[in-house]
């Protein structure tokens, strides 16, 4: 007669360590596929040359204009700077609304919650796999335009290691708002306004243009409180303008507009998936 050895039961260990190398192996495939397209990845790098310069000019003609050498503690040097520092994190979004979208009105997103993984997780790592590979080709490009426009950057060994983590926290945060604006697509015709209106507050709002210690009253005092300065201003002030307190309000920042945007998306999922089984995809 033959008999069966029950197989032995996984350590909760192992089970974290096997969903975590199926995930990045998805990363994997993810940076892959976009290091076969270097091209285009390149070609929108280029833009951040037509990105800085504008910006040089700008800034230049702005401090002669007020006769002064900094504006809210930044010197020049310090602005453009700051500017390609943004920039390398607006540029490096890849189009992610728009593939959820697509998905959710061609149906494919009933086959891909049909894997056996969680959609959220497996389009994070797709997302962060294409991410890296923009950041890995945008960070020189900008670093070798600022140094050859303004001389080399104010920052230390310091801000650099804060930097880090406030830059994957933005990623996260950038993530998380992003998928929810393209599961709108369960409810809308087209998410393109919704992604639009949230672009452009983030490029006005959240310290893409210009650093919001800049900015006149009011509107800094909105524009800090907004889920859009976690994702630029944060970070590249950490990078750029380095200070201990102001650093740590900026992790509590990004760590409360986590929570808020995770608990957001956790909402849309939710309802969104319970379309998929009512509907059938």
């Amino acid at each position: 007669m033959q008999t069966f050895t029950a197989r032995p039961k996984r350590s909760g260990r192992q089970r974290f360590l096997l969903v975590l190398h199926k995930y990045l192996a998805v990363l994997r495939v993810s940076a892959a596929n976009n290091l076969a397209y270097l091209s285009e990845v390149f070609f929108r790098a280029m833009f951040l040359l037509v990105f800085i310069f504008v910006f040089l000019q700008l800034w230049t003609v702005t401090y002669a204009a007020k006769g002064v050498h900094e504006l809210g503690g930044y010197s020049i040097n310090n602005i453009i700077w700051y500017v390609a520092v943004t920039e390398i994190i607006a540029l490096s979004l890849p189009p992610l609304s728009r593939q959820i979208d697509q998905e959710v009105r061609s149906g494919q997103i009933a086959y891909l919650l049909g894997r056996p993984c969680n959609y959220v997780l497996y389009r994070f790592a797709q997302y962060l796999g294409e991410r890296l590979v923009r950041l890995a080709i945008n960070i020189p490009a900008a670093a070798i335009l600022a140094w050859l426009f303004v001389g080399p950057p104010p920052i230390s060994l310091f801000s650099v290691l804060a930097w880090l983590p406030a830059l994957f926290l933005a990623l996260i945060i950038d993530y998380l708002i992003y998928v929810a604006i393209g599961l709108l697509a369960f409810w809308t015709e087209d998410t393109t306004p919704f992604f639009f209106v949230v672009n452009r507050l983030a490029l006005i709002l959240g310290g893409v243009l210009a650093p919001l210690a800049v900015l006149p009253q009011p509107i800094r005092g909105i524009a800090e409180i907004l889920p859009f300065s976690a994702v630029f201003y944060d970070p590249a002030s950490t990078l750029i303008h380095f200070n201990v307190s102001a650093f740590g309000w900026a992790l509590l920042q990004q760590a409360l507009t986590l929570a808020a945007a995770g608990a957001l998306l956790f909402v849309f999922y939710t309802f969104a998936t319970r379309r998929v089984s009512i509907n059938g995809g």
